[in-house]
């Protein structure tokens, strides 16, 4: 695990250095760089595999290939065998070292044989490309800017400002954050700066950029009944789970209690000769405490388990962590994952995270009553649905507001944008950011294809909230304290396989809970959902955000109306609404551009 940095188009190791010190908490065990008249690449290690012998940059054995990478590649000792065989020769026990050759040996397609997570930048020196590549579900993240031939790229936008690109403010991305509370990519807060798609690689050169993508997900039925889905869903989350115990270094699990944690914990206990590490986190005064839930799961799985208590106190990090995120995400559980993370990092190096497990497996509540709600609403006559949504626009009321834009846009998911952006119109956004279409779009081709229902929430919420809230904040928070974060859920192979289940057997992770019935116990297997319950509507009852939503904060902020936001909070301090969402939206918008400007 790593950080990585460079450019294209300018030699400047100075520069490169600085670019990469900036993110050296994502690797603070060692650095490399190469420099030559074309590129400078660079990189910040963590080092958790071959530990005196990954360093990088890895050259290939003639020296004309050089790779600087971040995350890991599971298969990489299959790889490497196979590649052995047709001549390459490795100085090292690393998986960074599969990466070179590889690429020597199958060009750009080297990406469909790697299973793991990853971004890399790979300098071929004779055909003068640089070749930049993502995951394919989006794990690890990659920025890039291109301005006036130089293409700066980084593992974290903190870098690319190193090199002094003009700061300003995506309006179109600050859109989408309103509605949504993260960027979707390719966009990000900062106007010119790009995220690199899951999925997708960039070549480089004098000629330009060229980007493809080299993997969707495809949501194909495969034929099958529940006992063959069950057996080999469990059969592959085994395999994902082993793969991701590889590390010369104190590995763990969060957990929660959770079908989804209990299950990696389960399966990493019996791969375990020694009791698993686990760590979980709870919130005092929150209403659902899930601790004794992970407690109990800790107990029957006899691990070594750690508790970490969060309160309204805590809130003193949040500069940190809102800077730490390089943009503005409104994902209220940055906080508690940030402070287990530091609890976690001094016991272990990397940890297994449930990330996944709900988006492939169905298990969000609203996927069944969305579904429930567009069979009914189809009865509603179209005309009498638009008097509702312009009656809805008129509302100040926030509940009455929320219900009859609600019914009145309800025709298509699509829809649901027009309904998100007329609740964002609350009085405290600029005329400006209420005009733009966003992620529109992008849901509009989603939502009106041919697929099931069921499969095009899946698919947006795989595609965008997945990479784009859950595990950029996963990813951000773990590497700001140094640990590694891996997600056995979102093996591709696995998730390929979830995704051609037939709908009928995907709801409330029906699937799942099959495939693991054997290895959890009856407590964890009947417990309701819940997420994180972090407060925040109680919180802003209080006055301790105070100076974090401050009046001349908010005045020093574009596209902000101070007295909007204040006249919003106060009717949420007096029980006229509920407007805590909106108003952790605002802090972390406020919040990002004070670390940034």
């Amino acid at each position: 695990m790593c950080g990585i940095a460079g450019i294209y188009g300018v030699s400047d190791k100075p520069l490169l250095k600085r670019m990469c010190n900036v993110i050296e908490h994502r690797g603070p065990d060692d650095s490399g760089y190469y420099v030559d008249d074309a590129v400078s690449i660079g990189m910040r290690r963590l080092s958790i595999i071959d530990l005196a012998g990954g360093r990088q940059p890895i050259f290939n054995e003639d020296g004309n290939i050089v790779v600087v990478f971040n995350g890991e590649i599971y298969n990489f000792r299959e790889l490497r065998y196979d590649l052995e065989q047709k001549g390459h020769r490795f100085t090292t026990d690393s998986d960074t070292e599969v990466i070179v050759h590889a690429y020597e040996e199958y060009g750009y397609d080297c990406l469909d044989r790697f299973n793991g997570m990853f971004a890399i930048a790979l300098w071929d020196m004779d055909r003068r490309k640089l070749f930049l590549a993502r995951d394919r579900v989006g794990i690890k993240p990659l920025y890039y800017a291109a301005i006036d031939g130089v293409l700066v790229f980084g593992s974290e936008i903190k870098s690319i400002l190193e090199y002094g690109i003009k700061r300003e403010v995506d309006v179109q991305a600050l859109a989408d954050y309103f509605v949504l509370r993260y960027v979707p990519a390719p966009r990000t807060m900062f106007k010119g700066i790009r995220k690199l798609d899951p999925g997708c690689y960039m070549v480089v050169n004098t000629d330009g950029i060229e980007k493809k993508s080299y993997w969707n997900l495809e949501f194909k039925t495969i034929p099958g009944n529940e006992d063959y889905f069950s057996n080999n869903i469990l059969k592959m989350l085994k395999n994902s789970v082993k793969r991701r115990l590889i590390a010369d270094v104190p590995l763990g699990v969060f957990l929660s209690g959770g079908v989804d944690s209990s299950t990696i914990t389960a399966i990493a206990s019996e791969f375990s000769s020694e009791p698993v590490k686990t760590f979980s986190v709870g919130f005092y005064g929150a209403k659902y405490d899930e601790t004794s839930y992970a407690r109990n799961a800790a107990e029957y799985f006899e691990t070594d388990h750690t508790e970490e208590w969060v309160d309204i106190d805590n809130a003193d990090i949040l500069p940190e962590l809102i800077y730490q995120a390089d943009e503005p995400l409104a994902d209220p559980a940055m906080l508690p994952t940030y402070l287990i993370s530091k609890v976690a990092r001094k016991k272990v190096k990397v940890v297994l995270s449930g990330e996944g497990g709900d988006e492939a497996f169905a298990g969000y509540d609203h996927y069944a009553s969305e579904i429930g709600a567009r069979n009914m609403l189809r009865c509603v006559p179209g005309l009498l649905r638009k008097l509702v949504f312009k009656l809805g626009e008129e509302v100040n009321e926030c509940a009455l507001k929320k219900y009859l834009l609600y019914v009145g846009s309800r025709t298509t998911h699509e829809d649901s944008y027009s309904y998100r952006l007329k609740l964002r119109d609350g009085g405290y956004l600029n005329t400006d950011i209420l005009r733009t279409d966003g992620v529109k779009d992008n849901t509009r081709a989603l939502f009106h294809s041919d697929g099931d229902y069921l499969n095009c929430m899946l698919g947006f919420d795989i595609n965008y909230w997945l990479p784009d809230d859950l595990l950029m904040k996963v990813d951000k928070m773990t590497m700001a304290n140094s640990l590694e974060a891996r997600v056995p859920f979102l093996d591709h192979e696995l998730l390929q396989l979830v995704c051609g289940v037939p709908s009928g057997m995907k709801l409330g992770k029906r699937l799942l809970k099959m495939s693991v019935k054997e290895l959890l116990p009856a407590e964890v297997m009947q417990r309701k959902k819940h997420g994180f319950d972090v407060p925040i509507k109680e919180w802003f009852k209080g006055d301790t955000l105070d100076e974090y939503l401050s009046e001349e904060m908010i005045g020093d902020t574009p596209y902000l109306d101070s007295k909007g936001v204040h006249e919003l909070w106060g009717r949420h301090r007096s029980g006229k609404g509920d407007y805590g969402v909106l108003l952790w939206k605002c802090l972390c918008y406020v919040g990002w551009y004070d670390a940034y400007w």
